[in-house]
């Protein structure tokens, strides 16, 4: 713990007389986000991770030599398209009043991909400076987000600037993951400076992204035929199904339709009918299909209908 309370100290007196490190545009902030929120239940998995304690230091406005109001960010290298969630090694302070907020950017001084924020009930509450044993690993869901596997994303922590209102963030003063580094900020977010001996206490989760191709039947009686099959490598998790069939004569044909699967396997397919369809004239079908791993994907067909048969053109 020594030596990371020491890395910070020095750090915060370099950032104090050094200035802009790094110029940000804009503080910290909470914009629209790019990110899909879902009811999802599947199964993600560990990416990135540090877990080797050796000290915490504190996060908002606390006396760490004066006070200062620290903001924390951690670069890392994720291997999987989407992040799906993010922990630390936290606890708050009792005095602790305002919500701890993650942002994740794919550059520490522009926009938020995705930003979510934890109230102080939701940590282990401590006074004065923690020990091991008071900290808990603390889940952060900013949506589930897609990455690019090979490229540095920052995931920056931050709390409204109160005397008093900090959180202890688990830390290791040496160099410990190697496909990252730890920054800090005295000014709200507006520069940072680089600690390339220090890293904090964080998992990532994410998912592999996986592929799917749509099929639809040449000929069929009493509605439209589909097949949705996964020519990934991995399971789609929640599969939506959206399809909408307007115009014939007279712009009388109308049908909306949709299905759900809660995972789908490499290589297997699912079949499905859309419901009979009845009437004359040319139609459009419409078909947009997606999942938690899987990006939007659509197709439109044109068709003829003669009663109750479907020719698709």
């Amino acid at each position: 713990m020594k030596k990371l309370l020491s890395c910070i100290i020095i750090g915060i007196v370099v950032l104090g007389g050094l200035g802009v490190v790094v110029t940000a545009t804009h503080q910290n902030r909470n914009n629209p986000q790019r990110y899909v929120t879902t009811n999802s239940f599947y199964e993600d998995e560990l990416d990135q991770s540090m877990t080797d304690y050796d000290g915490t230091l504190p996060v908002g406005y606390a006396i760490l030599g004066n006070y200062t109001n620290l903001s924390v960010a951690q670069s890392f290298i994720p291997q999987k398209e989407l992040l799906t969630r993010i922990q630390f090694l936290m606890a708050c302070n009792a005095s602790t009043s305002k919500p701890c907020i993650v942002a994740i950017r794919d550059n520490l001084t522009e926009e938020n991909l995705a930003v979510c924020s934890l109230a102080p009930s939701e940590f282990p509450v401590v006074n004065g400076t923690p020990t091991e044993d008071q900290l808990e690993w603390i889940d952060f869901y900013c949506g589930d987000i897609w990455v690019t596997p090979g490229q540095v994303y920052y995931i920056v922590i931050y709390t409204k600037n109160i005397i008093g209102n900090f959180y202890w963030i688990a830390g290791n003063g040496t160099n410990i993951y190697p496909n990252g580094t730890a920054f800090l900020s005295v000014d709200d977010g507006n520069t940072w400076g680089e600690f390339t001996d220090v890293d904090g206490c964080f998992k990532t989760y994410g998912l592999r992204e996986t592929f799917l191709e749509i099929t639809m039947k040449n000929i069929s009686f009493f509605g439209l035929s589909y097949e949705i099959k996964n020519v990934g490598n991995v399971t789609a998790w929640d599969v939506e199904i959206d399809m909408t069939v307007k115009s014939g004569i007279f712009g009388r044909i109308k049908f909306f339709g949709n299905g759900t699967a809660s995972e789908l396997q490499p290589g297997f397919t699912l079949g499905a009918g859309a419901g009979t369809i009845f009437g004359l004239g040319t139609i459009t079908i419409f078909m947009r299909v997606y999942a938690t791993n899987v990006k939007e994907m659509s197709i439109e067909r044109n068709a003829t209908v003669l009663l109750f048969l479907i020719l698709l053109q």
